[in-house]
């Protein structure tokens, strides 16, 4: 083994190194056999061999799909039991938050119709719509990075 692929091959888990291995040495058999079939470069009309295809079908395809356990009907009644408790969970948090959303609705609707009372020139002046806003300016975009302005020290 090559020092890099030694390094590399350190920090990985024995099923991972296997496999790496596996690779290696396959893309070595493919290079050997390319080499020695004259490397076509399997364009129409170049010849592609059998093997060189059949080992590059195993570099690609190195690991076979797991299969599932068997579970026993202890398993599937315990799996049954957490899948129900997972529904209800999202079901009551679901309800949750439909209630606090038409509890903020109302606490809205009811501000706007105690600034209606109050100044109908300032409820006017809330409800305008501004023109050619197609987006609301004030919305930051969110990202995956912090903002450049950490904290504004002299904001009160």
């Amino acid at each position: 083994m090559s020092g890099s692929l030694r390094a590399i091959s350190t920090a990985l888990s024995t099923s991972q190194r296997g496999g790496l291995l596996r690779a290696t040495k396959a893309t070595k058999e493919v290079k050997r056999t390319s080499s020695r079939t004259g490397g076509g470069s399997g364009a129409p009309g170049h010849e592609v061999s059998g093997t060189r295809y059949e080992m590059m079908k195993q570099i690609l395809y190195v690991e076979e799909p797991r299969q599932l356990p068997q579970l026993s009907t202890e398993d599937v009644e315990r799996h049954m039991t957490i899948m129900r408790a997972q529904k209800i969970f999202n079901m009551t948090a679901s309800a949750t938050r439909r209630a606090e959303r038409l509890r903020k609705f109302e606490s809205m609707k009811n501000a706007y119709e105690e600034l209606a009372a109050l100044d109908q020139r300032l409820f006017d002046g809330a409800c305008q719509k501004e023109a050619n806003a197609t987006f609301p300016r004030q919305m930051r975009v969110p990202t995956e990075t912090p903002p450049t302005k950490i904290w504004d020290y002299l904001t009160k």
